[in-house]
């Protein structure tokens, strides 16, 4: 077993016993599973030059051996499938896809497979870092003080590499594993990053997925996150997160940078926007979303179900459907479970809630709480003074008001 920061900066020896320099860095293939040690770099009169691995006669981290004069070192290009594995990894951010969190790469752990090397592990343990300054045994000692010390490697099977630029952050996970986690755990990660990497993030995942997982960021980060994306991705965030959310988010950015994205908005959703960020931020007309699913007086329960799967990528929630008339006063309500369960020739005035719990703009926030919470409700519809239907307050939106942060994360995500 090695450590790539105690093999780092060893002495190099030729053939002939004489120095051929230091260690600089490792070559590795990623063909297999666990990269194979394919060359070593060695730092020779103020140059990197390469001995291929069948030109090492011995590997310890005391010092390296090889079958070949110092002269006979040259330079050499990387091949498809090769890194370099201190540059490309150590002190990199990773994704851990077994843990799901971001991890930092403080050591490498190596081990002998017969007559090659091949990486096993990622250290992140603080005593890494100890030994790469030289302080191992002050680490040791730490270790054997504490009764239940944490593991510190990761298996290099849970850290599967995609090659990324040096300007964009480095993950440990292709983006299609990326992309399976849950948008709450991807924000977890991306808290724990720097603000050039939450970008790199960010731009690297398809549109919806960056909006759901935009949502679930802490307020503190998404208005600077935003102004570090690209224009374009910035806009197709925005215009796939939920209208509430959206308003919210750009209610925190500078006056110029909010203009500018509502002009980059489709019409009818920048007309969404600009009516949200036209009421009070506490009010229910700035808490509601405009996304809501509805039903004509007149529509059979067939016509209502053709109505809800056209407003399907839309709709907040579909657990109620608000009826409405032509000129968009809400008329009354009716549950999903009602509309299954009904005939499809029924009209939906005749399985309809008539005049449903309402709150109007203007409503405060206890307001708000105290009638979701008196009527048990899953949503409830703002209203003007006229009784037109302006949008819905969700339970999740209502839960934002009255718990904290920390204590919402710890609810079932029934309501997404």
């Amino acid at each position: 077993m090695f450590y790539l920061s105690k093999l780092l900066g060893s002495p190099v020896k030729d053939v002939e016993n004489k120095s051929a320099g230091t260690l600089h860095d490792l070559v590795v293939s990623t063909r297999q599973a666990y990269p194979r040690v394919t060359a070593v770099g060695v730092r020779r009169r103020g140059r990197t030059l390469y001995a291929p691995w069948d030109a090492v006669s011995s590997f310890e981290e005391s010092g390296l051996m090889l079958r070949i004069p110092g002269s006979e070192l040259a330079e050499r290009e990387l091949e498809t499938d090769e890194l370099h594995l201190s540059a490309t990894f150590l002190d990199k951010q990773l994704v851990d896809t077994e843990g799901r969190k971001v991890i930092r790469v403080n050591d490498i752990q190596l081990l002998r497979n017969g007559p090659f090397v091949h990486v096993a592990a990622v250290d992140v343990s603080s005593n890494a870092i100890l030994r790469r300054v030289g302080l191992a045994k002050v680490g040791d000692r730490i270790s054997k003080t504490r009764q239940h010390p944490k593991p510190h490697l990761i298996d290099w099977k849970d850290v599967d590499i995609e090659q990324t630029d040096d300007a964009a952050v480095r993950l440990a996970v292709p983006q299609t594993k990326l992309e399976l986690l849950h948008p709450a755990d991807i924000a977890e990660l991306v808290h724990e990053l720097s603000p050039e990497e939450r970008a790199a993030v960010f731009d690297a995942l398809e549109d919806d997925l960056a909006a759901d997982t935009f949502e679930e960021l802490h307020p503190s980060y998404q208005a600077s996150l935003m102004l570090d994306l690209p224009d374009d991705k910035a806009s197709e965030i925005l215009n796939e997160m939920s209208p509430d959310d959206a308003a919210d988010l750009l209610a925190d950015l500078p006056d110029d940078r909010r203009q500018h994205f509502i002009a980059m908005m489709e019409k009818d959703d920048a007309e969404d926007m600009r009516e949200l960020l036209s009421y009070p931020e506490h009010s229910a007309g700035g808490i509601m979303t405009t996304n809501y699913a509805w039903a004509r007086l007149d529509d059979t329960a067939y016509k209502a179900i053709e109505r809800l799967r056209e407003q399907e990528d839309e709709a907040e929630t579909v657990y109620y459907i608000y009826v409405v008339d032509r000129s968009e006063h809400l008329r009354g309500v009716f549950s999903l479970r009602e509309l299954v369960m009904t005939t499809p020739d029924r009209k939906v005035r005749e399985f309809m809630t008539e005049n449903p719990v309402s709150v109007r703009l203007e409503a405060s926030e206890e307001e708000i709480t105290e009638v979701i919470a008196k009527y048990n409700l899953l949503a409830l519809p703002v209203v003007d003074a006229e009784g037109e239907l302006h949008g819905i307050i969700t339970i999740d939106d209502a839960i934002d008001l009255v718990l904290p942060l920390a204590w919402k994360k710890r609810l079932p995500r029934i309501f997404h």
